[in-house]
């Protein structure tokens, strides 16, 4: 029973930052895709770019997940997409928002911490997929 723990507590270890990135991403985008259907105001193209922009994420972190828990090689594809494209992103729209007049302090306040979170997290996610791969 104790070989079983190790095992798990081993594995858990090994993708902390890559799965809290998965979880974190999963929540974030999920959320916005709530949004996204409840939004009367955001149509035709713009409401299309949300929707693909949210798919994108949503896709990246269910594939990055099915391969982290079979532990299949082919992780890193969606995890670099993940990384990459929530990097680049928030660095474009996070400081979009804090310098637009079009939104009350507290959604900027909300999204600062939206954009450092997913960076530190991607950053960390990387790292942890780097130190494994070169051991």
């Amino acid at each position: 029973m104790s070989d079983v723990r190790i095992s798990e507590s081993a594995l858990l270890s090994s993708v902390k930052f890559r799965g809290l990135l998965v979880v974190w991403t999963l929540g974030i985008w999920g959320s916005r895709m709530r949004n996204i259907q409840a939004d009367t105001e955001l149509v035709g193209s713009e409401r299309d770019i949300a929707f693909a922009v949210a798919v994108t994420f949503l896709a990246s972190a269910a594939l990055t997940a099915v391969a982290l828990l079979r532990h299949a090689s082919w992780y890193l594809t969606p995890l670099l997409v993940l990384v990459v494209v929530g990097i680049v992103r928030w660095t474009i729209r996070g400081p979009a928002i804090l310098l637009s007049d079009e939104w009350e302090i507290a959604f900027k306040v909300v999204h600062t911490v939206l954009w450092l979170v997913t960076v530190a997290l991607s950053v960390l996610a990387w790292r942890e997929h780097r130190r494994a791969s070169s051991s």
